[in-house]
């Protein structure tokens, strides 16, 4: 099955907000399109600001450490500043989440629905990319029939946090795909060709 792909967004932890945001608003030449404070639980929190340039979306999250590191500071602290996620924006986000879980693809939470003021975002999180990563990839669906969604949801936003919070409390470490597994698998299939 072929279901379109693009990228929505770019999402970037940082230590400053404030500087981040300076950066693409006065120098790079962005505007903000959506802004929320203290997303998450009472755990732990973080800050956003998503800014636009004609189709470029870029999510800029600071953390906020309350009861636990917050999930964005435990990142930056792992793997420094700079890319957390990349979003693809496909056109039918079930369809996509059946075809990848058919090829062993792990999610780190249910499908999150919302609506902004323009129309429906669905968005899902899949787990790390590769071992020892921590950058995943976030599947969004925007378009629905005449509606499209064009900024974010804060009750979307806040639980796809509290999914990854959760498996971060946990400490749950796992991968987009079992590579364990996989490379066995290729390991046999090369003996046998």
């Amino acid at each position: 099955m072929k279901v379109s792909m693009g990228i929505d967004h770019i999402t970037l932890c940082v230590t400053n907000l404030a500087a981040a945001e300076y950066l693409f608003t006065k120098i790079l030449g962005f505007d903000v399109i959506w802004s929320a404070r203290d997303v998450g639980s009472e755990r732990s929190s973080m800050d956003t600001v998503v800014v636009q340039r004609g189709n470029a979306k870029i999510a800029l999250m600071q953390g906020n450490d309350k009861g636990v590191k917050s999930q964005i500071n435990e990142f930056i602290e792992k793997y420094g500043q700079g890319v957390q996620h990349v979003a693809i924006e496909v056109d039918d986000i079930e369809a996509v989440c059946r075809e990848w879980e058919a090829h062993g693809v792990k999610f780190s939470g249910p499908l999150k629905e919302g609506r902004d003021g323009f129309g429906p975002l669905k968005q899902r999180f899949t787990y790390a990319l590769f071992p020892g990563s921590g950058v995943f990839l976030e599947l969004t669906q925007r378009q629905h029939g005449q509606e499209q969604s064009k900024t974010f949801v804060l009750e979307t936003v806040e639980k796809l946090y509290k999914d990854i919070e959760r498996d971060q409390v946990q400490g749950v470490e796992q991968t987009i795909i079992d590579y364990d597994k996989i490379l066995s698998e290729d390991m046999r299939f090369r003996r046998s060709s």
